[in-house]
């Protein structure tokens, strides 16, 4: 479903990223683990074409995104992104930050956007919080509505940019909830976050980066259980 081939990112001399080799298979969570500065969001923002690589290639659903010529808006109709901050349009009630992707790249009308809108906030458990406007929201509920907005595109890949790292501590878990449900329901996922115990009950895949690298990957247990590396052991024991 994604497949990330010698990606390189630089900002002139600063290089971000440095020959990251990933594939992810259509239904597999891959959660993505590292310190502030290892290039875990500018990788996220690369399988979106929000930053171009600097070399390399990125191929999303079998389409190079990397190749110049390629439509980049019909590639990110299937690509769904949750930010760390959530991005909801403040003049707009949450149906109608539902509904205008909806109606302007899926060319839904009014109607139809509006029901396929509830019934994702009903998924989320937003229901009654239709006709509120972002700011009455917690933060929480803001990243819910985030999580349904990029829903209602209906992707085959979701990109989570550590989603709970700008909430209350108390606010987290409701975010992680419906990202486990939105797992169990068979979504391929990426998901950068510090959420270790998100990482052990939903991902397929940990992959550990750091300085522009993934240092290592595998299968949770054997990732945050009994990790190789040894920057990978020092980095879960600051953070365990």
């Amino acid at each position: 479903m994604v497949d990330i081939v010698h990606l390189r990112k630089a900002f002139g001399e600063h290089v971000v990223l440095n020959d990251i080799n990933l594939a992810v298979k259509p239904g597999e969570k891959v959660v993505v683990l590292g310190p502030s500065g290892s290039g875990k969001s500018t990788m996220l923002r690369c399988i979106n074409a929000l930053e171009v690589a600097t070399s390399g290639q990125i191929y999303v659903n079998g389409t190079e995104i990397t190749d110049p010529k390629c439509n980049l808006n019909k590639v990110r109709e299937h690509l769904g992104m949750v930010f760390q901050r959530f991005n909801l349009w403040p003049h707009k009630t949450v149906i109608e930050n539902l509904m205008l992707a909806q109606q302007i790249v899926l060319n839904r009308n009014a109607g139809e956007a509006k029901k396929r809108g509830l019934e994702l906030l009903k998924r989320v458990g937003l229901a009654e919080k239709a006709d509120a406007y972002p700011a009455s929201l917690s933060g929480g509920q803001q990243q819910r509505v985030a999580i349904a907005r990029a829903l209602a595109m209906e992707p085959k890949v979701m990109l989570f940019d550590e989603p709970t790292s700008a909430l209350d501590p108390e606010l987290v878990g409701e975010v992680l909830a419906v990202m486990t449900q939105l797992a169990e329901s068979g979504m391929t996922m990426i998901v950068v976050t510090h959420e270790i115990g998100f990482a052990k009950e939903v991902a397929d895949r940990v992959v550990f980066m750091d300085g522009g690298v993934i240092v290592e990957e595998g299968h949770p247990k054997d990732i945050l259980v009994n990790p190789k590396e040894e920057r990978t052991k020092t980095f879960l024991k600051r953070v365990l």
